[in-house]
């Protein structure tokens, strides 16, 4: 099966910020010609996607380990925050991903619409609305609260961090309502 016919396991959650799941390594090449991502983050501690062909495609790679259901530890948060921000401000195209797509990268990807600008609770219904996928655990979820209580800190923002009973609420709202057929097959 060539790459480009091969569904990725992926959706934008902004132009230029993609979150998703594992993707097979031939595929760098389309992910880099094809949909023009040029940065990689993968946030797997049980695998890591392969530097070198990446980088033969002109893709840079970010590796934060962390084990599944879990939350990045906060000094790998905060990294990956100013790296993929960094690298979506000079124009970059950003995959952020773990092996399905539904809490570790979705906390990574949630911090990083907070620190472009989105509230909390707006980054995730926006992740939610893009990816249905995105389930942050509680875990990660509590995770996400104290460093967007951080973020609103240091910068002065004029939002409240949110309960965890909101943000479960809508990251597990696919619980109650699951998606419709036809966004189900899509993995």
């Amino acid at each position: 099966m060539s790459a480009p016919s091969r569904r990725l396991n992926l959706d934008w959650v902004l132009p230029s910020l993609a979150l998703g799941g594992r993707f097979p390594i031939d595929t760098a090449e389309h992910l880099a010609a094809k949909l023009g991502i040029r940065c990689v983050v993968d946030v797997r501690v049980e695998a890591c996607d392969d530097e070198r062909v990446l980088r033969e495609h002109g893709i840079t790679l970010l590796h934060l380990p962390t084990e599944d259901l879990r939350a990045i530890r906060g000094d790998r948060l905060d990294d990956g925050v100013a790296w993929v921000t960094e690298q979506l401000a000079q124009g970059h195209k950003v995959y952020i991903h773990c092996e399905h797509g539904v809490g570790r990268s979705a906390l990574l990807a949630l911090c990083v619409l907070v620190a472009l600008g989105h509230p909390p609770l707006e980054a995730l219904a926006l992740a939610k609305q893009r990816r249905w996928q995105v389930s942050p655990s509680t875990e990660q979820l509590r995770t996400f609260m104290s460093w967007a209580e951080t973020w609103r800190q240091r910068h002065a923002a004029a939002w409240p961090v949110p309960r965890l009973e909101d943000l479960a609420a809508i990251a597990h709202s696919h619980l109650a309502q699951p998606p419709p057929l036809s966004r189900l097959g899509e993995d």
